[in-house]
């Protein structure tokens, strides 16, 4: 009963009782248990192989709660589920640190599952270092969510290193940061991770973590373009036209809503000369000029109305439906948006909330779930391939964040 206290943390469960003193012992456990598994029959498992955890072997308290999870041979049990769970993370198998956070993040304990993802994280399971990442982000703690991030990118996660890069990449950050950065991009981009590589084009355009190297950032585009990034064709397109001249990149940015001088819109994406959500504010604020004109489009109620526009040199130069929200509309509106001038460059698509809001936004149609990726591995983009890691600027990009000064 001692050891059962000694091997929880501050969220093990309660201890399990051992078996009475006529079970088998030793091998005679592990034969009994493997018998009455192979025959289908986990009734007779769970006391050898719960004598057998009582010998600290990791797996049989893995296997046991399994059965406890799954209600085989028994009633289901997720207390004592968690409990051998834990036993087992303690006895340094580390699929049961991540089967427990798991478990914890059902039951909605952020606590407990924080500290398994951990220990599943040092026990070299990725799953465990992106969960970690994301209760850290969670929890608002950037540094530690980098850390993490970093950790899952070194065990191959290259979402992972793009996440980590992304925590990192800071133009007013030091120096250490932006170089780790980018060998985190280049590592995301290494592994197959179209943002990675548009990100890493980026670093090189921008002189993040490394010295302005335009030639380089088209090369990464080129990457990022072979694996389906849109925004890397559109950029090594425009840096190949400007041969090593100034250019002005066209980079998207999305918003799930985006509100500028009084109206309203959802699904806002844009690929322009200004990013971010300013960019997209802005974007939207040469609409809202003609925001009563269009709400005039409505006669009755409000409705959502989805439209795509391109603008350049102050003009609006197309404008037509978009195929989402209420099409009654979508002429009038383009109609009246043809009139208008919007700065900068670029093309964005919306639905804007015109008349009442309220109706409008209720009237909108289900969000499109998200495609699920391909589970087959994308082929190796054509021509140069990315920086080897461990070569960018001189930086090898080792885990452990370092604030910027």
């Amino acid at each position: 009963m001692t050891l059962g206290l000694v091997v929880f943390g501050c969220h093990g469960k309660e201890a399990a009782k051992a078996p009475d003193d006529e079970g088998c012992v030793g091998a005679g456990c592990l034969e009994e248990a493997e018998a009455a598994l192979w025959e289908g029959d986990a009734s007779k498992a769970r006391e050898p192989l719960q004598a057998l955890c009582e010998d600290e072997d990791a797996f049989s308290c893995f296997r046991l709660a399994e059965l406890y999870q799954k209600g085989e041979g028994g009633p289901k049990d997720l207390d004592m589920a968690a409990t051998y769970f834990e036993r087992s993370c303690r006895f340094l198998y580390e699929e049961g640190c991540e089967r427990r956070f798991e478990l914890a993040m059902e039951e909605g304990d952020d606590e407990a599952a924080a500290e398994y993802a951990h220990l599943a994280c040092e026990g070299g399971r990725m799953k465990g270092c992106m969960t970690g990442g994301d209760l850290a982000m969670k929890a608002d703690d950037k540094e530690k969510a980098a850390t993490f991030y970093e950790d899952a990118c070194k065990q191959g996660d290259a979402e992972g290193c793009t996440r980590a890069g992304d925590l990192l990449y800071d133009p007013n950050g030091s120096q250490f940061n932006k170089a780790r950065a980018l060998a985190n991009y280049n590592s995301a981009c290494v592994g197959y991770e179209g943002r990675g590589c548009l990100q890493l084009a980026l670093c090189f355009y921008e002189g993040i973590g490394t010295p302005k190297d335009v030639e380089k950032a088209r090369v990464q585009f080129k990457h990022a373009c072979e694996l389906g990034v849109d925004d890397g064709c559109v950029n090594e397109k425009i840096l190949t036209a400007a041969k090593g001249g100034d250019a002005v990149l066209q980079l998207t940015s999305k918003s799930d809503v985006v509100k500028s001088r009084g109206l309203e819109a959802r699904d806002v994406s844009c690929q322009m000369d200004k990013s971010g959500q300013a960019g997209l504010e802005a974007a939207l604020g040469a609409v809202a000029r003609h925001r009563r004109k269009l709400n005039e489009c409505i006669k009755k109620g409000g409705a959502p109305v989805g439209i795509k526009w391109r603008f350049e040199k102050g003009e609006i130069k197309t404008v037509s439906g978009n195929g989402k929200g209420d099409k009654r509309y979508a002429g009038c509106v383009a109609k009246e948006l043809r009139k208008g001038g919007a700065s900068g460059k670029g093309s964005c698509s919306a639905i804007l909330l015109l008349g009442d809001v309220r109706e409008a936004a209720a009237a909108l149609p289900p969000k499109e779930p998200e495609p699920k990726p391909e589970d087959a591995a994308p082929e190796e983009p054509k021509g140069d391939g990315a920086v080897d890691p461990g070569k960018i600027s001189g930086r090898s990009g080792k885990s452990g964040l370092v604030k910027s000064k």
